[in-house]
């Protein structure tokens, strides 16, 4: 498993709600762990592990083995600080082994944090948003730059032997454009959990272990997806080729939440294309949508990525 960095964390800016950054963002100090500032009376500081992740040495010669760690200040104050005071409780061994310091709920970083990051070099960034959810996205980041394996909620299928994912937001469709594409011929591979992992310069993916073959239509509850699709048509695994995903219309004219087109969505540290679509009521034009995009999809990429597998 290779070495998280303060840099590649700081590169997924929009998924940990980044509004601001002062230090060397593209910082090669390794991480391994998120501490987040803790009680009302002190500050209590206690490590949340991202699980399976190696101790990694810091980047100075001679050094052993030290834990490093993203530091989340977190009770951010309307104006977008936090008390210097009780930044100033914190012990200086857990700010030595701080290799970058977020401020949860802010838009902007407090000017102490910045002369903090002027003296050591280090990174230090506000986030909008809580401390909790940025726990969280950091340690799931963690996993994902430094095994390079995560977990989305979408379906995965085999479509025209190329590995597509849909995604999109809960009940949106998705199991619906899926089981549609299966009616058709196309084999299933997930439903809701879908495991995905960067192999060299390839990414798969396959169900969870949880709820591997299972499907979940919406109003018909769970069922086993080789009892409900025949045995032949799933497949445990398959290298993922493309991205389709699907946004819902708000307002009175019908507007798009998001931009349809074509983009790139990088994934346990691999570049996949992605198709945006405006989502439908009826299953089989959201399966049409799908169909769509694999054959665009065909026929402009270089024959190496596509998937040719059994």
């Amino acid at each position: 498993m290779k070495p998280v960095t303060v840099g590649e964390l700081l590169a997924f800016k929009e998924r940990l709600g980044i509004a601001e950054i002062a230090g060397p963002s593209g910082c090669p100090a390794p991480v391994d762990n998120v501490f987040m500032e803790g009680s009302e009376e002190g500050v209590s500081v206690s490590p949340i592990r991202a699980e399976r992740v190696p101790s990694i040495r810091t980047c100075s010669e001679g050094d052993g083995p030290v834990s490093r760690s993203v530091l989340i200040l977190s009770r951010a104050f309307p104006a977008g600080g936090v008390s210097a005071r009780r930044c100033h409780l914190l012990s200086p061994a857990a700010l030595r082994a701080t290799a970058c310091a977020a401020v949860a709920e802010a838009q902007r970083i407090p000017e102490y944090l910045k002369e903090f990051s002027k003296e050591t070099g280090r990174s230090v960034f506000a986030s909008l948003y809580p401390a909790e959810l940025l726990k969280s996205r950091l340690a799931g980041l963690l996993r994902e730059v430094g095994e390079k394996k995560t977990m989305v909620h979408g379906v995965l299928l085999r479509i025209r032997d190329l590995g597509v994912l849909i995604t999109g937001k809960s009940g949106i469709g998705k199991t619906a454009c899926g089981l549609n594409l299966a009616a058709r011929g196309h084999a299933w591979v997930a439903d809701d959990a879908v495991v995905l992992e960067g192999r060299g310069a390839v990414l798969y993916g396959r169900g969870h272990e949880r709820t591997r073959n299972l499907i979940a239509p919406r109003g018909r509850g769970i069922l086993r997806a080789e009892v409900l699709l025949g045995k032949r048509a799933v497949r445990r695994e398959t290298r993922v080729d493309l991205i389709c995903h699907f946004v819902g219309r708000t307002g009175e004219n019908g507007a798009v939440e998001e931009r349809d087109g074509i983009s790139v969505c990088r994934i346990a540290g691999i570049d996949i294309p992605c198709w945006r679509f405006a989502a439908g009521a009826d299953p089989s034009v959201m399966a049409e949508s799908v169909l769509a995009a694999v054959g665009d999809f065909s026929a402009t990429a270089p024959v190496g990525r596509r998937n040719i597998e059994g």
